[in-house]
This record gives C-alpha cells, structure tokens and sequence, in this order.
C-alpha cells in the first residue's frame, strides 16, 4: 500500500532528469491520459492508477511516477 497525503515527501520520476525529492501540494483522482480531476487530501496510490500530483519544486507527476512515499 502507497498511500500519500498532502505534505508527504515522495521520491518521484521526472520524464527526463534523474529522480527527485519534493513534497506534495495537490493530489487529483482523473481520467486516463487527463491531467486535471478531483482534488483529495490523500490517496492510495495502489488503488487509484490515473492521477496526478502537483509537487513543491514547481512540477507535476502522474500517480505512476511516484516511486516512494518518505513521510507518512
């Protein structure tokens, strides 16, 4: 279970950089394919497959990039 909530640290996968750390702003439950969605205050990560995370360091990433959670 990966589950991650507002304020959490996660380890994630840029598309093109190698991994960083950032802690989470904005986590939405989407559509496949979609960017935008609901917002909720946690998830988890194993039961939802499409959504994204909005993160401190200026970035997003889809549920899939995340590879860790550092604070739960």
């Amino acid at each position: 279970m990966k589950k991650v909530k507002i304020g959490d640290q996660v380890l994630y996968v840029p598309w093109s950089k190698p991994d960083r750390t950032a802690t989470v702003k904005v986590i939405e439950i989407c559509r496949r394919g979609e960017k935008n969605g609901h917002n909720v205050e946690s998830c988890d990560l194993d039961q939802h497959q499409d959504g994204t995370i909005t993160l401190s360091d200026g970035h997003w990433c889809y549920f899939n990039q995340v590879k860790r959670v550092i604070n739960q």
